[in-house]
C-alpha cells in the first residue's frame, strides 16, 4: 500500500451560464386599455401585450417578404398608397419604403399606441419610420376605415398581433371588417394579412368579401423551421393610371 492516500483530482467543473436579464424599457396602455411593453433581451427588442409576445427585432421576415408581394403590382404607380393596421416594430413600414420608392408613395399607419413610434425611433438601430412618405394617423386601427382612404392600393395586418389587443367584438373574419376594407381598396387593391396558424373560415370570408385568394409560407425569421400563413386577397384587376 501507499504511505498516503491518493486523491482523485475533481472534475472539472463547466463555468456558471447566467441567464441575462429582461429589462422591460417602456410600458404604456394600448388604444383597446391593455398593457403594451417594449422588452429588451440579450440584445433584442420585444413587443408584449399583457405579458404575450406580439412582435421582435428578429421576428420580421415573414411581413417583409409578404409586403414585398403586396408591393409588386404598384411599383409602375406614381402614387402608392399602403395602409398599415398596426406598427408593432415596423418590419412591414421598412419593407414597403424599399418596395415603393416612388417620391409620392404613401405609408399611412395606425399604431395600437401613440407612444409606440417614439419607442421605435429612441431604442432601435434604425428607425423604420424616418421618411417623410410615412404619416401617422391615431385613428384606432379596429374601427372601420374612414372614407378618406377609399382608393388605397393595399392593406396590411398582422392578424396574430392585432387579435393580442383587438376588443373582444372585433373577428376578422367578420363580414363587417372584410367589406369595409374591400369597399377602400381601389380596383385590383390588394389586402395582405399574416398569421401564426390557418385563420379558421377566413378564405371562405374573404371570396364572400368579393376577394380572389392566393396563400403562402414564410418562415418566422431567416434560421426558424417554423413558418406563418400568408394571405394575399386582391380585390378585381389593377389597372395602371397615367
Amino acid at each position: 500500500m501507499p504511505p498516503f492516500p491518493i486523491e482523485k483530482a475533481p472534475a472539472s467543473q463547466a463555468p456558471v451560464q447566467f441567464m441575462k436579464p429582461r429589462n422591460t424599457v417602456a410600458r404604456t396602455e394600448s388604444c383597446t386599455q391593455l398593457t403594451l411593453d417594449l422588452i429588451e433581451h440579450d440584445g433584442r427588442h420585444f413587443l408584449e401585450c399583457e405579458g404575450r409576445q406580439v412582435d421582435g427585432s428578429n421576428l420580421g421576415h415573414a411581413a417583409r417578404k409578404l409586403v414585398e408581394l403586396m408591393s409588386r403590382p404598384f411599383r409602375p404607380a406614381r402614387q402608392p398608397r399602403l395602409v398599415f393596421l398596426g406598427l408593432g416594430m415596423g418590419h412591414a413600414i421598412k419593407a414597403a419604403r424599399e418596395a415603393l420608392p416612388q417620391e409620392k408613395s404613401s405609408f399611412i399607419v395606425l399604431p395600437e399606441s401613440p407612444e409606440l413610434a417614439g419607442w421605435l425611433s429612441t431604442h432601435l438601430s434604425e428607425d423604420p419610420l424616418d421618411d417623410e412618405r410615412v404619416h401617422l394617423d391615431n385613428i384606432n386601427p379596429f374601427s372601420p376605415l374612414p372614407a378618406a382612404y377609399a382608393g388605397s392600393q393595399g392593406i396590411f395586418a398582422d392578424l396574430d398581433h392585432l387579435e393580442a389587443l383587438a376588443p373582444k367584438d372585433w373577428k376578422i373574419t367578420s363580414p363587417q371588417v372584410l367589406s369595409n376594407f374591400q369597399e377602400r381598396l381601389k380596383a385590383g387593391g390588394l389586402l395582405g394579412l399574416i398569421s401564426t396558424r390557418p385563420v379558421a373560415g377566413l378564405e371562405k370570408e374573404l371570396r364572400k368579401a368579393g376577394f380572389d385568394i392566393a396563400t403562402d409560407l414564410a418562415p418566422l425569421s431567416e434560421k426558424s423551421k417554423k413558418n406563418r400563413t400568408l394571405y394575399l386577397a386582391r380585390k378585381g384587376h389593377y389597372q395602371r393610371t397615367h
